[in-house]
């Protein structure tokens, strides 16, 4: 469990390392070289863009490093929830417990 959560750490700092540098290159590409483009509005110009822009599509999409959710207690990856960062097992402990603010069980 220990070893799981250093590797999605690794995992995280890569990701912020890569995708500053995917968000330049993609504004760069995109927006300074489409109004070049548009200013001499030729075919061929056209065709550079989308090749330029084909070249650089893997760039722009999330690295390869994938970001898991995980569990602030337990270390857990399945049925986290959003909100409140905490696995479902544990929303429903705390919950009985009533120490989330503004939860209660439901009843019928």
């Amino acid at each position: 469990m220990f070893f799981s959560k250093i590797k999605d750490l690794k995992k995280r700092s890569l990701y912020n390392k890569n995708e500053k540098f995917c968000v330049v290159k993609k504004f760069v590409v995109i927006n300074l070289l489409s109004r070049l483009i548009n200013k001499y509005k030729t075919s061929k110009g056209r065709e550079i863009f989308f090749l330029l822009l084909s070249k650089y599509k893997s760039d722009f999409s999330i690295s390869k490093a994938q970001i898991v959710r995980r569990c602030v207690f337990t270390n857990r990856s399945r049925g986290i929830l959003r909100p409140y960062n905490i696995s479902r097992l544990c929303f429903k402990k705390l919950s009985s417990f009533g120490l989330i603010p503004g939860v209660k069980k439901a009843v019928w």
